[in-house]
């Protein structure tokens, strides 16, 4: 048994040692902010307190409590220091305020350890004392979350709550004996809240309600005040109720004291937990609860008077309401507005509130907002707040359809503004205020109430936006010059426009509306009008003239150029719209500037000529011309357009642009081929052939025989248009050369039928055999009257390359004709050779073949047997199959072909070596032939 109790006195002396030695090392440790270790050993120490009652204990007392009074000092004088000093980082300072918690409550415990060695007990005095460093040490661990270590300490308290209970003998210290009681409940209601354990925190308000005679004015505030943070919590989780409960207490409490007693902070505590009353019990929504909250507030007006709170409850309380009561609503704000001190936060709740009484009266939301500008803002000369309610009064007025006076009353508003300001609105307020007058333009102007939107915008210009810009001001000038040619008054157009400003009069889109002024008064043929139709000093603009500056302006964006053609077009005016577009194309020479769709320019172009084409039943030639030429003109840029470089430009030439302008030009001829001046007809029929070659160039499948088939007719037509020029013509010299183009054609009508008639159907084959015939003819014409007399054999070949019986016997005059004119020019004898020339021709004519070398044999023996017969070889016969083997060496060389380019110069050389010519034809040749460039292989 003795061996046991010295073991356990000896673990009580151990425990004793290392609690004065790590109590001890605490001040210096604390001094380190990098010990990781300290809360954790200080938490394991405070477990093991207080110590137990022993002897070694009760001799220790002294050093005991020394060393927990320096230790309770300096966590407070820490405390003092750390609230000094701000500026640690969050978690060094989450850290250090632990510390500070933890290190009090060891304090204590170590206070307490020395208190308990008494031999009658705990002396009532020192409970006293335990009490008030229990309490703060209980305090500071709430704040701190320390729930844990606080427990620890109110259970050492609950001892001293019960001496302190119980009557002293000499009666002493009873008041400060309640008083310390009724902290004690009140922390332990503090604690309860803290843990969430409102039943604990209501039995303990009880206990505390025992004491309340023992309330001092200090005690009383805390005390107010912690059941006003409890009602504000609650009320926070919306358990309206329980939060309403708690506020009325710390309220009753308030109450209960003397006033002058209180600090000054009471008040702002006493209006903070009426406002939370109020407002727990509107939310609450029962009338009862609102008719609480109403009383309380009519308490806080009495009370307080219009400060800020007051009213936004008051404010908050009306519109909580089903009806708000839109008047008192106004007269609370006006009170606001009349009353607070405006800063920045105000200015935004008092412009907050006007926000929401607009949702239930504009009218008196503007009038309210009027009253700030003219009682308050005037006065306060911000100019930026005055533009914030500026704005918001526009705002307001553009979003009421109802309100009839709008404009008068802005007008107004904008007139005072300017008189109490110094400047006009800054460019941003400016430009947010038009930009919603402009909604209300666009408005009117999509209702087509075009006299109300050019009101608004006159107010658009207002002097109070002299800050909008140029840009801004004529963009506004040319809605007002919209809107007055909506309603028909071009004199109201031409005054808004000699209103503005100089460098918007000559901006494109000013001049395009003018144009329309101009089309819409008929004064499109002149430059002026005369200053007597002009009115005050006015120029007017007139259709002509701003046509020519919208022209210039366009070298990147043709929307106006076509704007104004449309526009010409849709008052009736084609003549007008006809110049427009012949202006546009003259100006760039049948091209276009970026951004412009040339192809739609042009096909919108001979449209309009179309349309104008005949009058009273009868073809306008100068239309004709002009219709040709841009048909022309869209050929040039068309071909152009299949040229490299490629640009986005020529890309707009599409195949369907092709085939557009091809079939036009193709109908055109054919419907008034009759009637046009052959000149202008050959001239389409040439455009119309080129477009259809472009298309040809495409390899379209499904095209071949259509394109084929008005290829052919326009060179048919071409041809027969060519020879009754050639016909009609007194000159030689053009009556030949009409001849030339006559024969041209016959040959590209006879190519044509040749490669596509296969493609055709039986009766387009039969009338391109019937016009082949034709076309034979009127070439036998032609070659007749150019003397072209070897070239008769092939035409003549030509009559039988189709059958048809029907039409041999049509060539007899012509067979009779053409004999005559040859016996006349002796020429039958020079037919009577039968040169090897004329078994060459047809070979050398023939396009070079793409496979086989087949034939190269035969060439080789005819190259031999012109070496071996050149002395009964003419000499132009020689020259002319020297220069045709060349010529066809270069069509091999053009095919990549260069083991057959090189076989057939050398073919060349050999013919060229032969005439006597000192071998000029072949030096000629081979001086050609060297400068050719061949791939590296």
């Amino acid at each position: 048994m003795v061996p046991a109790i010295s073991t356990v006195k000896a673990e009580r002396e151990k425990k004793l040692k290392a609690v004065l030695t790590f109590a001890s090392s605490l001040t210096k440790r604390l001094e380190n902010a990098h010990d990781a270790s300290l809360l954790i050993d200080l938490q394991n120490q405070i477990r093991g307190l207080p110590l137990q009652v022993s002897s070694m204990v009760n001799a220790k007392q002294d050093e005991l409590d020394k060393v927990g009074t320096e230790l309770w000092n300096l966590s407070t004088r820490l405390r003092r220091d750390d609230a000094e000093h701000e500026g640690k980082n969050k978690e060094e300072a989450t850290r250090k305020s632990r510390v500070l918690c933890l290190l009090r409550a060891f304090a204590f415990l170590l206070l307490d350890s020395v208190d308990g060695q008494g031999t009658k007990g705990r002396q009532r005095r020192g409970c006293i004392r335990l009490m008030k460093v229990a309490l703060k040490a209980a305090r500071v661990c709430i704040e701190g979350n320390e729930l844990s270590n606080a427990i620890k300490v109110l259970e050492r308290a609950a001892e001293y709550q019960e001496v302190l209970g119980k009557e002293s003998e000499r009666g002493e210290d009873i008041e400060l004996a309640n008083r310390l009681r009724m902290e004690y409940f009140a922390v332990r209601t503090t604690l309860a809240w803290r843990q969430e354990r409102l039943d604990t925190a209501e039995h303990m308000f009880t206990k505390c309600k025992q004491f309340a005679t023992a309330l001092t004015p200090t005690t009383a505030e805390s005390f107010a005040d912690l059941l006003y943070e409890i009602g504000k919590d609650a009320l926070t989780k919306r358990n309206y109720e329980v939060a309403i409960r708690w506020l009325e207490r710390a309220h009753d409490v308030l109450g209960e004291q003397d006033s002058e007693m209180l600090s000054p902070e009471v008040s702002e505590l006493r209006l903070s937990t009426m406002q939370s009353i109020v407002q727990a019990h509107m939310k609450l929504q029962t009338s009862e609860a609102q008719d609480k909250a109403l009383q309380m507030l009519e308490l806080m007006e009495n009370d307080f008077g219009d400060k800020m709170v007051v009213l936004l409850l008051k404010i908050e309380l009306l519109s909580n309401t089903e009806a708000l009561d839109t008047a008192e609503f106004y007269n609370v704000l006006i009170r606001m507005i009349r009353t607070v001190v405006l800063n920045e936060t105000n200015f935004k709740t008092i412009m907050h509130h006007i926000h929401k009484l607009k949702e239930h009266s504009s009218v008196t939301a503007c009038k309210a907002l009027d009253n700030l500008i003219d009682i308050r803002l005037f006065r306060e000369e911000n100019q930026s707040w005055i533009e914030k309610a500026v704005i918001t009064r526009i705002w307001i007025s553009t979003n009421n359809n109802f309100a009839e006076n709008a404009l008068e009353q802005l007008r107004e508003l904008f007139d005072t503004v300017l008189q109490n300001s110094t400047s006009s609105l800054s460019a941003p307020a400016t430009h947010a205020a038009q930009t919603l007058l402009w909604k209300r333009v666009e408005a009117a102007s999509s209702q087509e109430q075009y006299g109300a939107a050019e009101a608004w915008c006159k107010i658009c210009l207002h002097s109070i936006f002299d800050k909008a810009g140029t840009q801004n001001k004529a963009k506004i000038a040319r809605k007002v010059i919209q809107c007055a040619l909506a309603r028909q008054d071009c004199p109201a157009a031409r005054e808004a426009h000699s209103r503005m400003p100089d460098t918007g009069r000559d901006e494109p889109v000013t001049r395009y509306l003018m144009y329309k002024v101009g089309l819409r008064s008929g004064d499109a043929d002149f430059g002026v009008i005369p200053a007597s139709r002009a009115g005050d000093n006015m120029l007017i603009l007139v259709a002509s003239e701003c046509l020519d500056i919208v022209c210039r302006s366009s070298a990147k964006d043709a929307t106006l150029l076509y704007a104004c053609v449309m526009e010409a077009q849709s008052v009736g005016d084609k003549r007008q719209a006809i110049t427009a577009l012949e202006r546009v194309l003259d100006k760039y020479d049948y091209s276009a500037p970026a951004g412009i769709h040339l192809p739609a320019l042009l096909r919108c172009t001979a449209r309009l000529l179309q349309s104008e084409l005949v009058e009273d039943g009868n073809i306008n030639p100068s239309i004709m011309s002009q219709l040709c030429t841009v048909f022309d003109g869209a050929c040039s840029q068309a071909i152009s357009s299949r040229t490299r470089p490629s640009t986005p430009a020529k890309e707009l030439f599409t195949v369907q642009e092709f085939e557009w302008f091809s079939k036009n030009a193709y109908n055109v001829s054919l419907k008034y081929c009759a009637e046009m001046a052959p000149s202008t007809l050959v001239k389409m029929l040439n455009t119309c052939t080129e477009f259809i070659k472009l298309l040809k160039d495409q390899d379209q499948p499904g095209t071949e025989g259509e394109l084929c088939l008005r290829l052919v007719f326009c060179e048919f037509l071409a041809a027969c248009t060519y020879t009754t020029l050639a016909r009609a013509e007194d000159n030689i010299e053009q009556c030949l050369q009409y001849y030339l183009e006559a024969r041209k054609h016959s040959q590209e009508f006879r190519r044509a039928a040749s490669e596509g008639i296969n493609k055709l159907g039986g009766s387009a084959q039969a009338d391109i055999i019937s016009k082949h015939f034709q076309i034979v003819k009127l070439e036998l014409e032609a070659v007749l009257k150019l003397e072209k007399w070897d070239e008769f054999d092939d035409l003549f070949e030509q009559c039988w390359k189709y059958k048809s019986p029907d039409h041999y016997e049509t060539l007899a005059d012509l067979v009779l004709l053409i004999h005559s004119c040859m016996v006349k020019a002796a020429l039958d004898t020079r037919y009577q050779s039968n040169s090897p020339s004329e078994t060459l021709l047809p070979i050398l004519n023939t396009p070079p073949p793409s496979s086989s070398s087949t034939n190269y044999g035969d060439d080789e023996n005819l190259a031999d047997d012109e070496h071996k017969d050149v002395e009964r070889y003419p000499r132009t016969e020689l020259e002319w199959l020297a220069t045709t083997s060349f010529n066809r060496a270069i069509d091999y060389y053009m095919q990549n072909d260069d083991d057959k380019c090189k076989m057939w110069a050398e073919k060349s050389f050999i013919l060229a070596q032969w005439l006597e010519d000192d071998g000029a034809l072949r030096d000629l040749l081979m001086e050609k032939f060297s400068a050719l460039q061949w791939d590296n292989k």
